[in-house]
């Protein structure tokens, strides 16, 4: 039974007692329920309050009409997106603080936020203006809201906060909930309920983790400020018919083609918004059997390298913000009483809820009793693991640690979401930390999501662990994939022909064993070898180089046949600095012959 099944299995009666009753049954209480209601950890509360009280000490950010043309003139994107988000951040942290403490001066912090808010011309951040774009204009028009993940994420912040000082902000603001609820239906509601044309609905058949992202956020808006309960349930079925195409998309094994980063923008939006209708239902909805449910909450463990490493692939960072919302990947363990689920959780316990990653989010946080009362646990990390549909092998050289090699290579297509072009290509790391790499995200731009997107460097192959075949980088779409994969243990083998445009034959094995990471490679034709490296190379001499990582660790590659050179590459971006540092390089070996073997061992001192 999938979700539409098991939402009308609630009945009609059930269903809208729900939506009627949501503000109630949320499971968060208004300021008025008790005084505090986040006491329990004085620490996060205190994190919180330093937070807010350092934004007061600052003027609000702008949105500034001159940064947002900036993505049409010369395709950046940052100059709007950061003050708009920081705008986001402030408004959450201040209702966050009135809540926890009933301040009145916090209130009023969060009031005027809320406002600022409400008097932004568009909430839509200017890539996705497409309203726009065909009015060839570079300004959005509050009568043809455009309904993106920047609006999404404002009208979550303006319900949320009414939830919770809904009583608080009449008697210090008169007529500021108003105002919210009517830009919330006129921006968000009604867009929803009226145009069926939002590519992130799902109805061409392509799915990404805006779908779960802007119908969670859909759905807390209109449960929490539409008055009309015909209008909240109408919005409430909609929801679960686009959550219903999302999860019927995903992969059996529970793997994410997204990446670990996004996942918490996909996956875990998806087991928020299926959460709180649950909550709402006292139960009935009982989503957490559907396929494949159990096993995405699984995935960040299986991706984890440790030390705040994970496997990277497409758009995501190596090294992302720990500050995650931990609790609810804990509340998803919960539910289905997955221990290793909720221990990938507790490892994480003493990080602060940080109401940057969603409100709503925090909030649910800050009331979690079961979250307050775990103990910080150890990552569950396994000795191996194979996403068969995803074909990502994850294996390591001792379950339940980060210490020593762990490789992670992937097969799969160069049409998956957030794409680069990266079939065959592997991650070796050692103690955590990679040092032969996948670059992962750089900072977007007008280019990122444009047919010149494998303009840029670090999408295209060339700088990626595979190789150039007679002369040939691997062409994006769903046609260039791996084929004849076969997956062990300890290894995985693929072949890497059809990732080309034209190549006979490539064979590709990857394993760890006898510790030793190995890459033996066969092919018919030409090919030069690519490895990009992350860390300092030390000792470089025929058929082997030492590497010292990011973290101290010292590597050795040795491999069997051919001419090698080093090459240097700044790293001028500021997101991937923040990762790999100012300077990577990449080992080009040219083969003598056509068969080809790496490998990577410890060297330590």
């Amino acid at each position: 039974m999938g979700l539409a099944e098991r939402w009308m299995a609630v009945g009609v009666e059930g269903r809208a007692e729900a939506v009627a009753s949501a503000r109630e049954r949320a499971g968060v209480p208004d300021l008025t329920a008790r005084e505090t209601w986040g006491t329990r950890d004085p620490t996060a509360v205190k994190a919180i309050l330093a937070e807010a009280d350092a934004d007061r000490s600052r003027a609000w950010p702008q949105t500034l009409l001159s940064d947002y043309t900036r993505f049409w003139r010369d395709g950046a994107r940052t100059p709007h997106e950061t003050p708009a988000g920081e705008l986001r951040r402030r408004t959450s942290t201040a209702v966050v603080a009135a809540a926890l403490t009933a301040d009145q001066a916090y209130v009023d912090q969060a009031a005027d936020g809320l406002l600022l808010l409400c008097e932004q011309t568009t909430w839509c951040w200017a890539a996705h203006e497409s309203f726009a774009t065909e009015r060839h204009e570079v300004l959005g028009d509050p009568d043809q809201p455009y309904l993106d993940l920047g609006a999404a994420e404002t009208a979550e912040i303006l319900a949320w906060a009414d939830l919770v000082l809904g009583p608080a902000l009449d008697d210090r603001v008169p007529g500021l909930r108003r105002r919210l609820r009517a830009e919330v239906r006129r921006r968000v509601i009604q867009p929803f309920r009226t145009d069926r044309r939002w590519h992130w609905l799902g109805l061409t058949g392509h799915l990404s983790n805006w779908n779960p992202w802007v119908h969670g956020h859909v759905l807390a808006a209109t449960l929490f400020l539409e008055d009309d309960p015909e209008v909240r349930l109408e919005v409430a079925d909609l929801v679960i018919d686009g959550l219903d195409r999302y999860l019927n998309s995903l992969p059996a094994d529970g793997g994410c083609d997204e990446g670990y980063a996004y996942w918490w923008n996909g996956p875990a939006r998806l087991a928020q918004a299926l959460d709180l209708l649950d909550t709402i239902t006292n139960g009935a909805f009982a989503p957490w059997s559907c396929t494949p449910l159990a096993e995405l909450a699984r995935y960040p463990q299986r991706m984890a390298l440790g030390n705040g490493w994970y496997v990277n692939v497409a758009d995501g960072s190596a090294r992302p913000d720990p500050n995650q919302p931990w609790h609810l990947l804990h509340r998803w363990g919960r539910h289905h009483d997955h221990a290793g689920v909720m221990a990938q959780a507790a490892a994480h316990r003493d990080q602060p809820i940080a109401p940057v990653a969603g409100l709503g989010r925090a909030l649910i946080g800050f009331t979690d009793d079961a979250w307050w009362a775990s103990a910080k646990a150890d990552l569950p990390l396994p000795r191996s693991t194979y996403l068969a549909e995803l074909q990502v092998l994850v294996v390591r050289e001792t379950a339940g640690s980060s210490n020593g090699l762990t490789l992670a290579i992937k097969g799969g297509h160069n049409n998956e979401n957030h794409n680069h072009n990266d079939v065959g290509s592997f991650i070796a790391a050692l103690d955590g930390t990679p040092v032969l790499i996948d670059l992962g995200q750089p900072t977007y731009t007008a280019l990122s999501f444009s047919d010149r997107r494998y303009e840029l460097w670090v999408v295209r192959s060339d700088w990626h662990n595979v190789p150039l075949i007679d002369g040939q980088e691997q062409l994006p779409g769903a046609q260039y994939r791996a084929t004849e994969v076969e997956a062990q243990e300890n290894s995985l083998a693929l072949d890497l022909s059809h990732a080309y445009p034209k190549v006979l034959r490539y064979r590709r094995v990857a394993s760890l064993e006898a510790g030793a990471i190995r890459i033996a490679d066969e092919w018919d034709g030409s090919a030069e070898q690519h490895f990009v490296i992350a860390g300092t190379p030390l000792d470089h001499e025929p058929g082997r180089l030492r590497i010292q990582t990011l973290t101290g660790g010292h590597v050795q590659l040795r491999w069997d046949a051919g001419a090698a050179r080093l090459e240097r590459r700044a790293v001028e971006d500021q997101l991937l600095e923040g990762v790999w540092g100012s300077i990577v390089h990449r080992l080009v070996i040219t083969p003598d012959r056509n068969s080809f073997e790496l490998t990577v061992t410890s060297a330590r001192d």
